[in-house]
């Protein structure tokens, strides 16, 4: 059975994902490798990720037009977490959290210092797949890849409606191309994998409250209260690093 701790986590993660749009890897990865090996932890988000961004495809109009104008993206978002897997399964883990530290503080400053109208990028079909294989890249390593969407969002222009399908599509892609990496490098856990899934009804029921509360809520003052949170496990991860140095 899964654990409380565990089943917590996912919760709010998958709550703060209901009520923001997004969030649920940005906040249960860094909060679980505080508790586990970075590895269980990255594999017992997949299927909750996967089936939470299921469900916010399902209200999404303008999926079928997001995958025919920007496919490019999900489809190499696989090919890099695909490869990003196995660079996890093959090195030492631990200095993932300071990674994982490091990508949680980028994403904090980008999303801060990154307001207000930039110039403007054009992507061609390869700038596109160049994107998603970064993206993949990262969620392979880290399971986040916030900071690579933040700038985008920032400078693409891009309609947000289409933006949100576009990414949702990438999530279940780059998890997909996890669990692949998982099976090919021999690193599935039937335990773990039981664990995730008996979790699912307490993620999705956590999923719709959050998505309940989205229009109730002020929005700004729910992201800022989420930033300060982050930089408090950002450095908690940082601390929890040295004290494995030292």
């Amino acid at each position: 059975m899964p654990d409380l701790l565990t089943a917590l986590i996912l919760a709010l993660s998958a709550f703060i994902h209901g009520a923001l749009g997004f969030g649920m890897p940005l906040v249960a990865t860094p909060l679980l490798v505080l508790f586990m090996e970075p590895r269980s932890a990255v594999l017992i988000t997949l299927i909750p990720v996967i089936a939470s961004n299921l469900g916010s495809i399902l209200g999404e109009r303008r999926w079928r037009e997001a995958l025919r104008r920007f496919w490019p993206i999900p489809v190499f978002t696989a090919v890099g977490s695909l490869s990003g897997t196995q660079v996890l399964l093959s090195v030492d883990p631990s200095p993932f959290r300071l990674l994982l530290a490091l990508v949680l503080v980028a994403y904090l400053l980008v999303e801060h210092f990154g307001k207000g109208e930039g110039k403007e990028w054009r992507f061609s079909a390869w700038g596109l797949a160049l994107l998603g294989l970064i993206m993949g890249l990262m969620a392979g390593v880290v399971n986040i890849f916030s900071p690579v969407v933040v700038v985008f969002a920032l400078h693409s222009r891009m309609n947000p409606a289409l933006m949100v399908a576009t990414f949702n599509l990438s999530f279940i892609t780059s998890k997909s191309g996890q669990l692949a990496g998982f099976t090919l490098g021999g690193g599935l856990d039937g335990q773990i994998l039981l664990q995730s899934v008996l979790l699912l009804p307490v993620v999705l029921a956590s999923l719709w409250l959050g998505i309940r509360l989205r229009r109730r809520i002020n929005q700004d003052s729910y992201r800022r209260m989420l930033r300060y949170g982050l930089w408090a496990i950002a450095t908690l991860l940082i601390l929890d690093w040295l004290r494995e140095m030292l």
